[in-house]
């Protein structure tokens, strides 16, 4: 059998997509900033880990490349159980459910050995549904990492899954929750997130926003088209998206540096809080907690926008 022929048969199979679409930031307050940019993104169905990277010589697996995936890059990177094993052993921990359907991780993955993802997301389907024709996931697991700590937190969502009215609708899920992890030093521990994820046929868009006493702080959108994996879309990518990963690590210093000179203020990290401050450490010890707002004791809005599913907190 020829490479190329070995190629053709592991493209012909795959399940996983590549996401093209753009990025939105906008800041409210204390000052007024917005940016936005296009983007390229791996939505990598965690089956096919070990065999992704045969579409191309330019994508690698555990080694230096163009492209590259890393075990450590990802949930639970000190176990010796693959990223499919974490994820499901997760899920299953926190909803009583284990995945049984595709586990979609929705990343950037590494380029020239270099990766910053301020958040990956996993999709957790039920047997069956296909995440190209626009299915819900039943869980999401989202995995944040700060800047510039490079610590990770992980919130583990429980989709509703409602019926639209028509199937060229939009699917819409929405969270309402408790923020349990320091993000950024321009943004207070004293907020908490409305989370919308959105799904139509192969289109995807998540919009996240951050608000404080009610009133929103800052928002994030991402909205891509899925489109099928294979080496001609990811030599395209490549050509379009050379350097995603130093895009988005510069994207940040260099929009942190705008917002200073705006006049910005600095937050300091809760772990370096005085001891009797309410946000002292807060997240830190998460080990499963409900900060949606079914949860009494979290600090989430106290209006909330609808049916919104449940949400805990888990540092990882």
């Amino acid at each position: 059998m020829t490479a190329d022929w070995g190629r053709h048969i592991v493209e012909s199979r795959l399940q996983s997509q590549w996401l093209e679409g753009s990025i939105r930031h906008r800041r409210k307050a204390p000052v007024n900033h917005e940016f936005s940019y296009h983007t390229g993104m791996l939505a990598l169905d965690l089956r096919e880990w070990n065999s992704i990277t045969a579409i191309s010589p330019l994508f690698s697996l555990e080694k230096f490349n163009w492209l590259s995936l890393h075990r450590k890059d990802y949930l639970e990177p000190d176990r010796d159980t693959p990223v499919l094993d974490a994820v499901c052993d997760r899920v299953e921990t926190a909803t009583g459910w284990r995945p049984d359907g595709a586990v979609q991780l929705i990343t950037h993955p590494r380029y020239f050995g270099y990766v910053f993802n301020p958040v990956s997301f996993y999709f957790c389907y039920d047997r069956g549904d296909s995440p190209s024709e626009g299915a819900v996931p039943r869980v999401i697991l989202a995995q944040i990492t700060n800047t510039p700590w490079k610590e990770r937190h992980t919130y583990c969502l429980e989709t509703r899954r409602q019926q639209p009215a028509s199937t060229t609708e939009w699917r819409s899920e929405r969270f309402e929750f408790s923020k349990r992890f320091h993000v950024s030093p321009f943004n207070p521990m004293n907020q908490h997130y409305r989370w919308t994820f959105s799904f139509r046929g192969p289109e995807l868009r998540i919009h996240m926003n951050v608000l404080q006493d009610d009133e929103k702080q800052f928002d994030a959108t991402l909205v891509v088209q899925r489109t099928p994996l294979d080496r001609k879309t990811v030599h395209r990518s490549l050509r379009q998206f050379p350097l995603e990963a130093f895009k988005v690590t510069a994207g940040i210093y260099w929009h942190a540096l705008k917002l200073k000179l705006k006049g910005a203020r600095f937050f300091t990290h809760p772990d370096k809080l005085p001891g009797d401050d309410p946000d002292f450490r807060r997240g830190s010890d998460d080990s499963g907690q409900t900060v949606s707002p079914d949860d009494s004791g979290s600090k989430t809005s106290t209006k909330t926008t609808g049916t919104t599913g449940k949400v805990s907190s888990w540092r990882t």
